[in-house]
């Protein structure tokens, strides 16, 4: 994604990711991320359920749109299923 974003955008932005990421290094001695993609290799996305309500990632996600829209970004899927247990929740009420 990091090499897809830099190529989109160009400039400098491929060399200040690779500095800052290394991930050219990684690709080239064949590493690769192996982690379940479902969840973040920190348990963040358990974590963020301790913090953030459906409604502040609601409005979070407001905020950051023209991020995710521009650099052609995902919401992550932690964040999906949060706002999807909540509408079932009102749904349900």
């Amino acid at each position: 994604d990091l090499e897809r974003m830099g190529n989109h955008f160009g400039g400098k932005l491929p060399e200040a990711l690779n500095t800052v990421f290394r991930y050219k290094e990684k690709l080239k001695s064949g590493k690769k991320n192996t982690r379940n993609n479902e969840e973040h290799a920190t348990h963040a996305s358990e974590k963020v359920k301790k913090f953030y309500t459906a409604e502040t990632v609601r409005r979070g996600l407001e905020l950051l749109s023209i991020d995710y829209m521009l650099l052609g970004l995902e919401v992550p899927e932690w964040a999906r299923q949060m706002l999807r247990d909540d509408a079932r929740t009102d749904i349900s009420d």
